[in-house]
């Protein structure tokens, strides 16, 4: 939660610049829906913290969710034929759960659906207690095949052994994020970057570059969380296993494959072919091991992940195919000492013989026991991953990343980490600091208003027909890109379309829309004024420039006509893990406006 006020900051920065560059706006909301794209796992962190120390709240939702209830009247004992003198009746099968509950689990209490979307789950009803829901599926199974039942109601009490139920389990956080994880996706960043594309937006090639890096960073995390599940669902099914048989389980598990494991429930549960391999083999030494490796292989892909998401954007962004990979793999390299979750999984490796002990000697029975040799292959496997990492076997090469514009600057740099990084002679460089950039330059190669025949003196003295003056544009009559898109210039012209132009009494010109600088008169004649302007508006991250020239024609017997060359140039910059990344865009426009004045 600590990454949340960065990344506001970062959003407001990012977003800020886009809409200076971009006056349409679509740029800032992309940048808006990736950046919730990126706050939403952590928002399901701080729901998942939330529902830890508030189980009775949750037991509370879940209940109303799924219509739990202690005795359900739609599930009333079917009829049965009165028994003989001296024969006990059968009794209802909820008695005869809550018995094997109790046996196995005493205080656990049951409650009634007769929802058929699952077929059982546990949620905590406060700190001590726990609850099993048992749906209209399990219900049948009862009837049909009280083993298999019992497999099911056993893997939900393999759950509860571990404390599982406060963090998985009906209602948990966690799983609502990998349920609604491809709408995020699809509602977030498929349709606003498509809409960004169609319309010919200026920030298109930036905002690909972030769309990248969002779509193979966030499900770093979400990966991480499957891997999470999975192994509980996996340990839970061997917990049933050693207590019925693993034929049973899968019996079970054939049973309730269709209605319980369907669509997006396979993101959260391993496939039913998955579950039943590792049931049917659960004392086998290769099973063990998949099952140890489940987390540190999902720790391991993540890098893998980021030098995917990296290596397009560097791409995108001006770098060589060179340079994007060493710079890629020096990243990757970077990340596997960085990351504090590696050291986390060798120290819970390296600590489980003595939490087992305790667990035996306190008279409990450990979750699920493994054998020497899988056990020193799960503990192997992270210290070789951060030998690995701590060997210096890259490092990031020196000079810019990117290669140079057509005006001969590096359009993007990267700086030097401070930790393990150097300059090309060897001696360290301090990290970069956070600042935004230097203003832009002016982009070369723009045409300009030229007054024909000798300038006047003192031209930029206030003239007869100096204001104040009020004119309202009428019409827009010729709009030319100069670079960038037509669309572009199409929005600049939608912006100027209706604008309120003040001509004040210094000779000064200035308008009642965003993103136009006050522009100031440079030469003067009977009736033509020529104007320039230059407006910097700076955030966190970004510096976007804006020139304007003018040419206002005051003909008595023309309407006024105003002549606007539009520049702006956007420069980007932001400092991630010591190294610094700068981007820089421009576009231009050429228009002409029919003025009216006003009364």
């Amino acid at each position: 939660m600590t990454q949340v006020p960065s990344l506001i900051g970062q959003t407001f920065g990012v977003g800020t610049g886009l809409g200076q560059f971009d006056g349409a706006h679509r740029g800032r909301f992309v940048t808006a829906m990736l950046s919730l794209t990126q706050f939403l796992p952590l928002f399901f962190l701080l729901a998942a913290v939330i529902a830890i120390f508030a189980p009775r709240l949750r037991c509370h939702f879940v209940e109303r969710r799924y219509g739990l209830m202690p005795d359900h009247p739609l599930m009333a004992p079917a009829a049965r034929p009165t028994p003989a003198p001296g024969e006990v009746p059968e009794p209802h099968f909820h008695d005869r759960m809550t018995a094997f509950l109790n046996e196995h689990a005493p205080g656990t209490q049951l409650r009634l659906s007769t929802q058929s979307g699952l077929s059982a789950r546990v949620y905590p009803s406060s700190w001590r207690g726990t609850r099993v829901g048992v749906f209209a599926p399990l219900v049948h199974l009862w009837e049909t095949d009280v083993e298999a039942a019992h497999a099911v109601l056993l893997h939900e009490l393999g759950h509860l052994r571990r404390g599982e139920q406060h963090v998985a389990g009906l209602g948990s956080p966690f799983t609502t994020l990998v349920r609604v994880w491809p709408y995020v996706l699809g509602g977030m960043v498929a349709l606003p970057v498509t809409m960004l594309f169609v319309t010919g937006d200026a920030t298109a090639r930036l905002t690909l570059a972030e769309v990248v890096l969002v779509l193979f960073s966030v499900p770093k995390v979400l990966l991480l969380v499957v891997a999470a599940l999975w192994s509980a669902e996996l340990g839970a099914d061997r917990y049933a296993a050693e207590a019925v048989g693993p034929g049973t389980l899968v019996r079970a598990l054939r049973r309730l494959e269709q209605g319980d494991h369907g669509g997006l429930a396979r993101l959260y549960h391993p496939p039913v072919r998955a579950r039943i391999w590792f049931a049917s083999r659960g004392e086998s030494g290769r099973a063990q091991l998949l099952l140890t490796l489940l987390w540190p292989a999902a720790l391991l892909a993540q890098p893998l992940l980021a030098m995917l998401g990296a290596m397009p954007a560097y791409v995108l962004l001006g770098a060589s195919q060179d340079r994007a990979t060493r710079e890629v793999l020096a990243l990757a390299h970077d990340t596997l000492t960085t990351d504090p979750a590696w050291w986390a999984t060798l120290a819970a490796v390296l600590v489980w013989p003595l939490a087992t002990s305790v667990r035996s000697w306190a008279g409990g029975r450990p979750a699920f026991s493994i054998s020497p040799r899988v056990y020193a292959t799960a503990a192997l496997f992270p210290a070789v991953v951060l030998l690995v990492g701590l060997l210096p076997l890259t490092s990031r090469p020196a000079g810019d990343v990117f290669a140079d514009g057509p005006d001969g600057r590096a359009t993007a740099s990267t700086g030097v980490p401070s930790q393990g990084g150097g300059s090309a002679d060897g001696t360290s460089t301090a990290c970069p600091s956070r600042s935004a950039p230097a203003d832009p330059p002016r982009p070369p190669g723009l045409p300009s208003f030229t007054r024909e025949g000798p300038a006047a003196p003192g031209g930029s003295a206030p003239h007869p027909a100096d204001g104040p003056r009020t004119f309202r544009t009428l019409n827009v009559t010729s709009v030319e890109a100069l670079s960038g898109s037509k669309v572009q210039a199409q929005d600049l012209g939608d912006r100027l379309r209706g604008a309120r132009w003040t001509l004040h009494r210094d000779g000064s010109l200035s308008a009642d829309v965003a993103g136009v600088p006050v522009l100031r008169s440079t030469d003067v004649s009977d009736t033509t004024r020529w104007l320039t302007g230059r407006r910097t508006e700076r955030t966190d991250v970004s510096a976007a420039t804006t020139w304007m020239e003018a040419r206002l024609v005051l003909d008595t017997h023309q309407p006024p006509r105003l002549d606007v060359i539009r520049a702006a140039t956007q420069a980007m910059r932001a400092v991630v893990d010591c190294r610094e990344f700068t981007a820089m865009s421009s576009t231009a426009q050429r228009l002409s406006l029919t003025l009216g004045e006003q009364p």
